[in-house]
Formats: C-alpha cells, sequence, structure tokens
C-alpha cells in the first residue's frame, strides 16, 4: 500500500449516519421486500399454477396478507416518522454504522443458514447456527453455548417431529431422527 493510500484513507471520516437515516433505509428495505413477495407471487406461484385459485385455497393468500400487513406498517411508520420530523427537528443523536454491524451479522448468518438447511439438513445445520447467533450476541463461555443449542435443536426437533408430525429437512445425508 503506497503512502500517498494509506494517509487518504487515514484522513477519511468514518460514515455517520442519523436515526432517521437508518428509519427510512429500513423503510425501503421493508418497501423492497414487499415488492419482491409481490413479483414472486405474480411470477413465480402463477407459472407453478399455485396462485390462480380461490385466495382461501391457494399458497399465494398468505405471503401476500403478510406483504399487505407489512406495507401498512411501512405506511404507519413512515407517516409517524415525517411527524416526528416536522415536530422535533432533524436534530437527532448520530450513530455510527458500525452499530448496525451486529445486525447486518445476523441476518446474513441467517440467509445462510436457510440456505444450508435445504443442503445439509436440520440437524447439521441448526446447532452451529444457534451457537453462532450466541456467539455474536456476546456470549464467551463454550461449554454452556454447545450444550444449549444441542438441547434446543433438539427439543425443537421433538416437538416439531414427534407431536406437529412436520418432517424437517434431511438435507443430502437424509438425516433424520426416528422418535
Amino acid at each position: 500500500m503506497s503512502a500517498r493510500f494509506r494517509s487518504f484513507v487515514l484522513q477519511v471520516e468514518p460514515l455517520t449516519l442519523n436515526r432517521n437515516h437508518l428509519e427510512w433505509l429500513t423503510l425501503v428495505f421493508f418497501l423492497a421486500l414487499v415488492g419482491v413477495v409481490f413479483q414472486q407471487i405474480n411470477t413465480d406461484l402463477v407459472s407453478q399454477g399455485i396462485a390462480d385459485g380461490d385466495p382461501f385455497h391457494n399458497a399465494a393468500f398468505y405471503p401476500r396478507a403478510v406483504a399487505i400487513l407489512i406495507l401498512g406498517a411501512v405506511f404507519i411508520r413512515a407517516v409517524l416518522l415525517t411527524a416526528e420530523i416536522r415536530d422535533t427537528g432533524i436534530k437527532v443523536t448520530e450513530e455510527r454504522v458500525s452499530a448496525m454491524f451486529r445486525p447486518v451479522q445476523l441476518v446474513c448468518l441467517f440467509g445462510l443458514y436457510l440456505y444450508l438447511l435445504d443442503v445439509l439438513g436440520y440437524h447439521l445445520v441448526t446447532t452451529p447456527f444457534i451457537a453462532m447467533i450466541m456467539i455474536i450476541c456476546g456470549d464467551r463461555k463454550p461449554l454452556p453455548t454447545v450444550l444449549f443449542s444441542l438441547s434446543t435443536a433438539f427439543l425443537i426437533a421433538f416437538v416439531f417431529e414427534k407431536y406437529l408430525k412436520i418432517v424437517l429437512p434431511g438435507g443430502i445425508f437424509s438425516i433424520n431422527i426416528p422418535w
């Protein structure tokens, strides 16, 4: 790394966003999420023939209802946020982008979990997932973390498979526990 580049990097201040900016970015994210849900309903679900029946009997009803509820919540929050800005002004304490690091880690970890759930299966992915959540949230005791992760994963699996009769994903190894 050249000295000129190093001096430039040292002079650049970290990006700061105030609370209002972060809230508006969150609202935009949820609007995009609603857009993706409606796009999926109108393309993939319709092409598969599972979204063109009676609204209470097809697969598109639930995601559409949740998306509409999210859209309503976004609208209400946008109105309240606009009123707050008008009443109090924009003088809000600034928060650094680094404050968003942990939530971004958790969302990325959850996305990876959902991807690996289909590939490796519930029993191989859930225990490390729970342990990673605990580590990201600040737990530094390895034995209690492992014990809690294992017991929670197996308790959830037991309830879902034994009592609710829901088959959890087995992944490419088809690992399922016969309860």
